[in-house]
């Protein structure tokens, strides 16, 4: 299985989608979309493709995706009538003097599912991109049905929403993603152990609040050695654990600082730092401000759009 780093979601853009219909005897046609990728999402019988020495069978629930600048082509022809949704995207950056495109990026299978199998890993990893694997089965796909057939209807509107249109698809692709998690973080809940990062992000989020939560202290609880708790942590998330700790705990003082009146000291002890000059330090290294002006700027933003 082939998994692929989509970035700048913000930036897609979509020329044209439809709806398949095809006779037996079909067979896709070999081609290479130098900068659009194409969506699918089976709804009637199969059809095999190959993506560069990937096969891949269109069927009914399930998603499957072409990324741009890669050769793929039918591998036989269709026995049963076939009929799919569609829809090519791309993400582009527009400039004064040049449109920049930026292709999926083909990444490792172990990355892919360290990312896919926790979004706490996910949002640390990523910000504005999604990693979807190129075949991904839907456990409920009527949503995304509806939502293709709402796409269609859209682009086929006279004078339809451009921005409208984008916004559908950009959310296709994010609702997509989100299967992605149900899919791939199941294993926690089938009984299947944790990995260790998760185990790791689930315990700094329970004991955040206790100033000794630290590497040593997790690697205790987990009963592995300090060094490689920190190796396989950075490799997942791309920090460091204590990094990591220090920027949640910042993330709970600033929800802390917009949403009561305790004193700066107090929350600064409810957010597990030691002392007072610490938690100023860490906070204008990460925000850019002092706790104080962050919670005149917040009250003053609240007031002003009541």
């Amino acid at each position: 299985m082939n998994y692929f780093l989509i970035r700048r979601i913000d930036q897609t853009r979509s020329p044209v989608c439809g709806c398949a219909m095809l006779s037996p005897g079909w067979i896709h046609m070999t081609r290479k979309l130098e900068n659009e990728s194409v969506l699918i999402l089976g709804k009637k019988n199969t059809a095999l493709l190959d993506d560069e020495g990937e096969r891949l069978e269109i069927k009914p629930g399930r998603i499957v995706l072409l990324p741009a600048n890669r050769l793929h082509k039918g591998l036989e022809p269709a026995v049963l009538p076939v009929s799919y949704y569609w829809v090519h995207f791309m993400q582009r950056i527009d400039t004064d003097d040049e449109k920049r495109y930026l292709l999926p990026k083909l990444i490792e299978e172990k990355e892919a599912k360290t990312i896919l199998g926790s979004r706490a890993i996910a949002y640390q990893r990523l910000e504005d991109s999604i990693v979807l694997p190129q075949m991904l089965d839907l456990k409920e796909a009527e949503p995304l049905y509806n939502l293709f057939a709402m796409l269609l209807a859209e682009h086929e509107k006279p004078g339809f929403s451009q921005m409208a249109y984008r916004l559908m698809v950009m959310e296709l692709l994010m609702r997509v993603y989100g299967e992605s998690f149900n899919v791939y973080a199941d294993a926690p809940e089938n009984g299947a152990k944790p990995s260790l990062v998760q185990q790791v992000v689930i315990l700094i989020e329970e004991n955040l609040s206790d100033k000794n939560t630290s590497v040593k202290y997790l690697a205790d609880k987990l009963h592995i050695n300090e060094d490689y708790l920190g190796r396989c942590f950075k490799e997942a998330m791309h920090i460091s654990i204590g990094q990591y700790i220090v920027r949640k705990r910042i993330e709970l003082a600033c929800l802390r600082l917009r949403e009561n009146h305790d004193s700066i000291d107090t929350i600064a002890l409810q957010c597990g730092f030691g002392s007072r000059r610490q938690f100023y330090d860490a906070f204008q290294m990460i925000t850019g401000k002092t706790p104080g002006a962050y919670r005149t700027d917040s009250a003053f933003i609240g007031t002003i759009t009541l």
